[in-house]
């Protein structure tokens, strides 16, 4: 089975500002790189265990910023556990590493060598910046719908397949533990030939739907925010 979940792929940010419904202004908040900021998902995940036989559960899963910084120009979170982990779902399943990064106006979120990667761009800002990492680029602010972000080498193209595309745009209402608010959403979509991604961002608090289904061996994942836990900034 392939999935695309891999080192320097990029999938997918979140992040929170307010508890309350107070207002985000623009897309400058999308990722507040905030210590101790969690996310808890609910849902249900398929996935195949061999020779061929498919699985059903019920999953809950979490999502924590252990580390993070901000430097005006660069900034970035280390997250421990994210809805990448359910794309390759079994009970034995461990939360994985995972680094956002905001440069300038783009965002990233690094897969493999997370926290090495964290590490570089704290202590050297830009200069840490890696060549995998700026090919893969997720969206840029300000959000808007149709905007298309894809990797560099991949060429130019007259589609939005092999790239994060900002299908849609609508008022999202999120009232769970910890934020109830109703502002725009983003739905982002990454299709490929093997396997199709949605999410829903909602600027100031994250990811609050996730989906993933592959065409080929049976996995999927359909989980959503039930609680949502902002940090305090150092």
């Amino acid at each position: 089975m392939t999935v695309r979940c891999a080192s320097g792929i990029l999938a997918a940010v979140l992040l929170v500002a307010t508890t309350g419904a107070a207002e985000v202004h623009g897309d400058a908040t999308v990722v507040p790189f905030v210590k101790g900021t969690s996310w808890t998902y609910a849902g249900h995940v398929r996935w195949t265990d061999p020779p061929n036989t498919i699985r059903n559960n019920e999953v809950r899963w979490l999502s924590e910023v252990v580390d993070a910084f901000d430097h005006g120009d660069v900034a970035a979170a280390l997250l421990s556990g994210g809805v990448w982990d359910l794309l390759s779902w079994s009970p034995q399943r461990r939360r994985g590493d995972y680094a956002f990064v905001r440069v300038g106006t783009r965002y990233y979120i690094v897969f493999g060598d997370a926290k090495k990667t964290f590490a570089a761009l704290k202590k050297s800002g830009a200069i840490g910046l890696t060549k995998t990492l700026v090919q893969e680029p997720w969206f840029d602010t300000p959000l808007k719908k149709g905007q298309v972000a894809r990797k560099p080498d991949m060429g130019p193209r007259d589609d939005t397949g092999y790239a994060w595309w900002v299908e849609n745009a609508t008022p999202v209402r999120v009232d769970v533990p910890g934020v109830s608010v109703t502002r725009r959403g983003y739905l982002l979509t990454f299709r490929t030939l093997a396997s199709d991604e949605h999410m829903t961002l909602v600027p100031g608090i994250g990811i609050t739907s996730f989906a993933y289904v592959h065409h080929g061996t049976v996995a999927e994942a359909h989980v959503h925010l039930v609680a949502y836990r902002r940090g305090t900034a150092q």
